[in-house]
């Protein structure tokens, strides 16, 4: 008879990144910096934009906001002293402060192009979900503070064998 085994969730680690109008300013001058013929920012918000916009992009355009994002999200975790961590299972939290009480449909807010940035900063081995076990979206207001905050919960499984009642703690690799 196989064992029926039940995972519990260990947080060994919580990392907090936060995405507001200081870390856009210091990347835009060195975005500036490197590209000196550039005329417009390449992040306008510190926030994720929503599916809307980009799924009904041309396929070029919505590369190019992809890679603008790819680009800003290895910088900010080199900035940060995150990159290469290799993190290979966590439990992300992204809150989004918008600047207005407008409606915002909570599944428009998905990280796509942020969690491909993680992946290519070397800080999460991949966005799939064996690594990322867990992804809550949660949306809120702050006209003064428009940002992003992205909590990621390193994670340990708990395994208990419910067949034996043992009890057994494996940091899955």
């Amino acid at each position: 008879m196989q064992p029926f085994l039940h995972c519990e969730v260990e947080v060994i680690q919580t990392i907090k990144l936060v995405i507001d109008s200081d870390v856009l300013s210091r990347y835009t001058k060195y975005y500036f910096d490197l590209h000196p013929k550039a005329t417009k920012p390449p992040i306008k918000q510190p926030y994720h934009e929503s599916i809307n916009t980009w799924m009904i992009m041309k396929r070029p355009a919505m590369n190019g906001l992809k890679q603008k994002w790819k680009d800003f999200i290895k910088w900010f975790v080199d900035e940060q002293g995150y990159a290469n961590l290799h993190i290979d299972k966590c439990e992300i939290s992204q809150s989004i402060y918008y600047p207005t009480n407008r409606r915002h449909d909570i599944d428009n807010s998905a990280p796509k192009f942020i969690l491909d940035g993680l992946v290519e900063s070397g800080m999460i081995v991949d966005d799939d979900s064996k690594h990322i076990t867990k992804l809550t979206l949660r949306c809120f207001t702050d006209s003064d503070n428009p940002r992003t905050e992205l909590l990621l919960f390193i994670t340990n499984e708990l395994k208990e064998d419910l067949h034996n009642g043992k009890q057994n703690e494996e940091a899955l690799h």
